[in-house]
């Protein structure tokens, strides 16, 4: 056995260690590469490099990161450098704890990044900023972060992209005290992600909950938990069960509600062991109970949950619990050893003491004014509880007032409605009655004008849908005419004289003659191209996927552009026939940027839905004038890409500026 577990112990040693080397010689050779490239292709290996030492701190990958980013920057890659930033600005604030130098690094780059393009990584990227700023309680600046990011996200109509940052901005005006502000933005989070993303929905409503009860309405508080929870239940969503039996528990330890407490704490502990990867959580609930049964005088229970946490925490990561410290005081007054008591509760002070948990701050004066009372220090029990009332006190009067306001609020919203209602009622009664005495006056004349013009307007759009339809027939059988003449071209090209071209150069070849036989090899390789050209034959053997794939691959090693892509399976998605349309658009879009875009960098996304198929192209070019180009007559290409996405029935969108960029989105439906 004891042979087993050393050859174990040894076999995965090896393993850890092969991996390690393999992975620094990965390092090694990227940054020669680095070394010796520029331009494009510098950027994609400084990507590459950044990717596989992505969090890894032995690797120095923040100044990889750094490094990337800069560079990215200097060629106009803006999505690139987004996306890193974003990475580090993570790293530095939650991977090593260091959320002051997250926000240095984003103060630097948020200036240096143009605003007009890539809204989604942008929102991503402020989103963190504001992360990092939180973390530090530097509530206004969050705030003014998170607000910028919501404008940004406001612009890709990602719903769930907004309803997180709605939640966040929430989140800060709640610390700040903005009770009305904050229960608004939560509010419309929560509408939103019942919509966009209903698993979400009990993040923003858990938050909203939470200020109700900061705010004194406890009512309110529990009524949304219980929605969570029998949500939560009937969704197998454990996590959001647990959490709100968690946050019940203690709002009725606050209240002095011992038996919801305790029967909360217990139920939250059923519900955190039921989801994987819950050690904090779990770890959470016991540092509750251990109070709770500590409090309430239950010492074997106390005792038994103590042993568990000990173990628990031993024999996992190591995670700083909120009110450990004063779940153990509470757990050693509780025993009767009053200094250790006194020694965990001044801890526990000193750790809330310049927080804005205000419930944790006279909590802990509480306790510590109990604790010194018992040892015989009234001095410092009175100071302690002295400070306990006053913050108390603060708390009510602010709770009973935000409370008023709300109520106040609500009871102004309801009274605006009854007298709309009743307002509304009113007109609609005068209008009855004046349309009574008119109506039979212009009945006669009105109904035959009305005849006339429905008789009118439905011939009129009737020829309008048929030439709609005849000029789209003609369009759809031009394009289908060209492809099918191309098509027979590229066949007797590779068919006829390709294979003639083959025999002649084997022939040419057998005479020895270099310079004849280089001409003719060149002049069939041309053939090839021009037959390819004509007829993309990898959609047939490959698919349209691996045929987009190698298109894109073909423009990135023939040109100084630096091409990202990222291309989800669309085969057997549309017919043979759209495939080749869908194919001839990319290609199309693809040979102009390569011709007039002068960009650095370009990027190419596929992805599918359920119902649509959505391609987004991006470049970092000089951009041009959208609506004079489409009115240009000698503009064949894009007049042509244009009846290409009709006969898709495609909606496509081109957003470019002079010296911007251009970004195309394109929505073929899936039939």
């Amino acid at each position: 056995m004891k042979k087993l577990l050393s050859y174990t112990i040894f076999s995965i040693f090896l393993v850890s260690y092969s991996q390690e080397a393999t992975l620094k010689h990965k390092v090694e050779s990227l940054k020669q590469q680095i070394a010796v490239s520029h331009g494009g292709e510098k950027l994609k290996w400084m990507d590459s490099l950044c990717k596989i030492t992505k969090y890894k701190t032995e690797h120095k990958y923040d100044s990889i990161a750094q490094k990337t980013i800069a560079y990215a920057l200097e060629l106009n890659a803006a999505q690139l450098a987004l996306r890193h930033a974003k990475s580090l600005i993570l790293y530095l604030s939650v991977k090593i704890g260091k959320p002051e130098l997250a926000i240095e690094v984003f103060n630097d780059i948020k200036d240096k990044v143009p605003k007009n393009g890539c809204y989604r990584r942008l929102a991503s990227f402020y989103s963190e900023g504001g992360d990092s700023y939180q973390s530090l309680n530097h509530l206004k600046e969050a705030l003014s972060i998170y607000e910028e990011a919501h404008k940004f996200a406001l612009m890709t109509n990602d719903s769930t992209l907004i309803g997180k940052l709605k939640s966040k901005i929430g989140s800060v005006l709640c610390l700040k005290g903005d009770f009305l502000r904050a229960a608004k933005f939560l509010q419309e989070a929560s509408e939103i992600f019942a919509i966009s993303n209903p698993e979400l929905v009990w993040r923003s409503k858990r938050t909203l909950s939470i200020l109700y009860s900061q705010n004194g309405l406890q009512e309110q508080a529990k009524k949304i938990r219980l929605e969570i929870i029998a949500n939560g239940k009937a969704q197998k969503n454990y996590r959001a069960v647990y959490n709100s039996y968690y946050n019940q528990a203690f709002d009725e330890m606050l209240h002095g509600s011992q038996k919801e407490r305790l029967r909360n704490i217990d139920s939250a502990r059923i519900y955190a062991l039921k989801f994987p990867n819950n050690d904090y959580d779990f770890q959470e609930v016991l540092v509750g109970q251990l109070s709770a049964y500590a409090e309430n005088g239950l010492l074997e229970k106390a005792k038994a949950v103590k042993e568990e946490l000990e173990n628990h925490r031993k024999n996992s990561e190591y995670f700083e619990i909120d009110e450990y410290n004063l779940s153990m005081a509470h757990y050693e007054f509780a025993m009767g050893n009053y200094n250790n008591a006194a020694v965990l509760g001044e801890k526990e002070y000193n750790k809330v003491i310049n927080t804005l948990f205000y419930e944790g701050i006279y909590m802990a004066n509480k306790f510590l004014s109990k604790v010194y009372d018992s040892l015989g220090n009234h001095k410092k029990a009175y100071e302690h509880l002295e400070a306990y009332s006053k913050i108390k006190d603060s708390i009510e009067t602010v709770q009973k007032a935000n409370g008023f306001s709300y109520y106040q609020a609500l009871h102004e919203t309801e009274k605006k409605d009854a007298e709309i209602i009743i307002k509304e009622s009113e007109i609609k009664l005068l209008n009855s009655e004046n349309k009574l005495q008119t109506q039979w006056i212009l009945f006669g004349g009105i109904g035959l004008a009305g005849l006339f013009s429905i008789v009118y307007l439905y011939k009129t759009k009737q020829f309008s849908k048929k030439k709609q339809k005849l000029q789209a027939e003609f369009s759809r059988n031009l394009i289908r005419n060209k492809e099918d003449q191309c098509t027979h071209v590229s066949r007797e090209l590779h068919d006829g004289i390709g294979q003639k071209l083959i025999l002649l150069t084997k022939k040419i070849k057998s005479l020895g003659n270099d310079s004849i036989e280089a001409l003719a090899t060149n002049t069939l390789g041309e053939l090839r191209d021009i037959a390819r050209g004509l007829h993309p034959a990898l959609l047939e053997s490959l698919g349209v996927s691996k045929a987009i794939e190698s298109l894109i691959n073909e423009v990135d090693n023939n040109t100084d552009i630096f091409f990202t892509s990222s291309i989800e399976n669309i085969d057997s998605i549309l017919s043979k026939e759209e495939d080749l349309h869908f194919y001839r658009i990319i290609q199309e879009i693809l040979n102009n940027i390569v011709k007039h875009s002068k960009a650095k960098a370009a990027s190419i996304i596929i992805k599918k839905s359920k119902n649509n198929v959505h391609t987004i192209i991006e470049d970092n070019g000089v951009g041009f004038d959208t609506i004079s180009v489409i009115r240009n007559p000698t503009s064949l290409g894009m007049k042509t890409l244009l009846e290409r996405a009709k006969i898709l029935t495609s909606k496509i969108n081109i957003d470019s500026t002079i010296n911007n960029g251009t970004t195309i989105n394109i929505l073929t439906p899936i039939k």
